[in-house]
């Protein structure tokens, strides 16, 4: 009986290996997905922190490793600051990793007038970068620069068309814009903050390019604080892209007209929901053709302009909390429609301070909207339309 249940195991272990042999050939390269475990430490490549110098060169010399090789790995970058006078490109499969927000550091230096991270260097003419950036600032120091006259950058820039790209708790300070994602798809900018922004903190499409070219990007739970400029969540010709639980502040309102959230240029389909936005000119403004964007659940408070501002079609703005306690502030109206059609408002809620007297919702020159189950709270008109048809006003009641 011994000698049989030895036999069994001795089979046993024999079917198994045959099975994981299998699986293997089945998958192909399989040391590439198992490289991805490798990490290498920058300093080992001859990346000084805290240098005078820049270490643009070194820093590119590291992230060579992996790709040189075919592989997928990590660079780290233990904590300090790694001075940068050309932009860094990332290697489709290579990842960054650093020591924590305000810890690891890389930072513009030099005259040049490059974003601190630039277009990648991808491979066998593939989209797919593979590149997760993590645990890291992006500082573009640009208040500096500017009073010494030199150019000022921003952040990130990748004009080209990439996928899968991870930004996650990383800090983006100091720049002209913070992340200008031209054309990125299936990716995720998650856990990050975006701090002191003269441009929008997070761009995405140019007119160049056609709506889509940015798609089914999750940007969620990130923090975007003391903007001097352009829109928190700038969404031009984004397609299907969930923006969701981010809080996007000001201390002290910007003098533009740009909004927390912004989706201009053909964006559709795509999702805001649950963030918090707070002293823009505007909170929510949808505009330039588009459309099919379900916007809902978000609390916009302190607008100086409009809390929301629609002039595109078929768009739904359902339960979103508009809280008007700034006195000093003098919006003409908290909802705003302005040659905008088919749009459904449904379900939202105003808070405005005492002797607020500007329309609740305004409606001007638009057709076929629904405005419904709305609560308003003015002493003045709750519900203004003004020019258009077919609109339904009903079920919207004043505090």
């Amino acid at each position: 009986m011994l000698n049989l249940f030895n036999r069994k195991v001795r089979f046993s272990f024999l079917l198994v290996a045959i099975i994981a042999f299998i699986i293997q050939n089945s998958m192909g390269d399989i040391h590439v997905a198992r490289a991805a475990d490798n990490v290498i430490n920058a300093q080992d490549f001859g990346v000084k922190a805290n240098s005078n110098t820049s270490q643009s060169k070194e820093i590119q010399n590291a992230l060579e490793y992996f790709y040189d090789r075919g592989m997928e790995g990590t660079v780290y970058f233990p904590k300090g600051t790694y001075l940068v006078d050309e932009s860094i490109r990332l290697y489709a499969g290579v990842s960054l990793n650093g020591d924590g927000m305000g810890k690891t550091i890389f930072k513009k230096t030099g005259s040049k007038s490059q974003y601190v991270v630039g277009n990648p260097i991808l491979r066998n003419n593939s989209d797919r970068l593979d590149v997760k950036l993590s645990n890291l600032t992006i500082d573009a120091d640009r208040a500096n620069r500017e009073a010494r006259g030199e150019s000022q950058v921003g952040g990130i820039i990748m004009e080209v068309a990439v996928s899968h790209f991870t930004l996650d708790r990383v800090e983006i300070c100091d720049t002209t814009i913070g992340a200008l994602l031209r054309r990125t798809r299936d990716s995720e900018i998650t856990n990050s903050r975006f701090d002191r922004n003269n441009g929008h903190a997070i761009a995405t499409g140019h007119e160049s390019f056609p709506a889509g070219e940015f798609r089914n990007v999750k940007i969620t739970n990130n923090q975007i604080t003391n903007s001097g400029g352009g829109s928190g969540i700038n969404l031009s010709r984004a397609t299907y892209t969930t923006v969701t639980g981010n809080q996007i502040i000001n201390k002290t309102h910007q003098s533009d007209g740009y909004a927390g959230i912004r989706i201009p240029n053909n964006g559709a389909n795509n999702t805001v929901n649950n963030n918090v936005i707070e002293n823009y000119p505007r909170g929510i403004f949808v505009l330039t053709g588009a459309t099919g964007n379900n916007v809902y659940g978000n609390t916009v408070k302190n607008a100086s302009l409009q809390g929301l501002l629609v002039q595109s079609d078929g768009n739904t703005f359902t339960d979103n909390e508009f809280i008007q306690t700034n006195s000093s502030l003098n919006p003409e109206a908290i909802i705003r429609l302005a040659d905008a059609n088919n749009n459904k408002i449904i379900g939202n809620e105003m808070t405005t301070y005492s002797g607020f007297s500007n329309i609740g919702i305004r409606v001007t020159d638009s057709n076929s909207n629904e405005i419904k189950d709305n609560i308003t709270d003015t002493t003045g008109k709750s519900v203004s339309i003004e020019g258009g048809r077919n609109n339904v006003n009903t079920g919207n009641r004043n505090r």
